[in-house]
């Protein structure tokens, strides 16, 4: 009997675009010239922006010393378009006294909120950053009770209309969050970095890709091909995917390096769990040899670093230490 399923047709129009995509050119000016056309791509793919920068109208509801961690967290809330709120955390060293901190932000995996990683981001304020930890759309706070999944298959096709895309809405707030960290007297402006788990991964390595503030991006168990995406996970899962992986018409420009490319030559460490059926190793393997061909060219391979390991779908102890090591060293 035929497969009735339109997987196949997905993955025939996958292998064919990717048969059209150009290798990386060796030469630096030329390289530039194309990691230019792939922002341009990128932006107009990830749909319709605000037209304006709101102000972000930025509060502390609340402030709290975490006992025993030298910490303070406190709960703040900003505005990222004239009716879009966003719930967050900050988390801060207490004795950082008058001196400016690296600031960071910390981005959430697939239907997480800002409650998750609790020992990972106090590990950050306590290293010496002030961490931002917000909710994504649909997430936490920003999802109506009793609501998730069902409200993004119900909301994100009338989004559709406005020309917004999933991805695009949430890298619109991530930059508005670099805003945020950036404009807070405790943080150096010049001194921000993006850590991001599983979507939250694919978020960091986006907004790095499109936002030159990004000084040093750490995406963690979230970087894979979508050619693997498509060929491999989908097929382990039966056909499930998440709302927030693929980027609208994104195959017709490239796949996932071409991305994360547009980060070179600032510094990037990205690890992934080799046993991660969310992000094929095959892909992540795929992205580190061809972006690692990028930073050579551009004479920066000092400044790019990854590794996989058999471990969970986490920002586990091992990976964090490494992100922390690796900001210490970059930011």
């Amino acid at each position: 009997m035929a497969n009735l399923s339109i997987l196949p047709m997905l993955q025939r129009r996958m292998s064919e675009a990717m048969a059209k995509r150009a290798p990386f050119p060796a030469d630096p000016d030329a390289l530039q010239s194309r990691l230019a056309d792939t922002r341009e791509n990128l932006l107009r793919c990830l749909g319709t922006m605000p037209d304006g920068i709101v102000s972000p109208d930025c509060r502390v509801e609340a402030s709290l010393l975490l006992d025993g961690t030298g910490v303070i967290q406190e709960r703040i809330v900003y505005r990222t378009e004239e009716d879009v709120w966003v719930p967050a955390h900050v988390y801060r060293p207490v004795d950082a006294g008058d001196r400016k901190l690296p600031g960071v932000l910390l981005i959430q995996g697939w239907d997480l909120d800002k409650h998750s990683m609790p020992e990972f981001k106090v590990r950050l304020a306590q290293a010496g950053y002030v961490v931002l930890f917000p909710d994504n759309r649909f997430s936490g706070e920003r999802k109506r009770a009793g609501t998730g999944t069902e409200e993004q298959a119900n909301l994100l096709p009338v989004a559709g209309l406005f020309g917004l895309t999933f991805m695009g809405m949430n890298t619109w707030d991530n930059m508005r969050a670099l805003d945020v960290l950036a404009s807070r007297d405790d943080v150096a402006g010049d001194r921000l970095g993006v850590i991001g788990l599983c979507w939250g991964g694919m978020q960091s390595w986006t907004l790095a890709a499109l936002d030159e503030r990004v000084k040093v991006a750490c995406p963690v168990c979230g970087t894979s091909t979508f050619e693997a995406l498509v060929h491999e996970f989908i097929s382990w899962t039966h056909g499930h995917t998440c709302f927030g992986t693929y980027i609208w018409e994104w195959a017709q420009h490239g796949d996932v390096q071409d991305i994360i490319a547009c980060i070179a030559p600032r510094p990037l460490l990205i690890q992934n769990n080799i046993n991660d059926t969310w992000f094929p190793i095959a892909g992540f393997h795929k992205v580190v040899e061809e972006v690692g061909q990028v930073y050579a060219s551009l004479g920066a391979s000092d400044s790019f670093a990854h590794t996989a390991s058999i471990t969970q779908h986490d920002i586990t102890l091992e990976f964090g230490q490494r992100v922390i090591e690796w900001l210490g060293e970059n930011l």
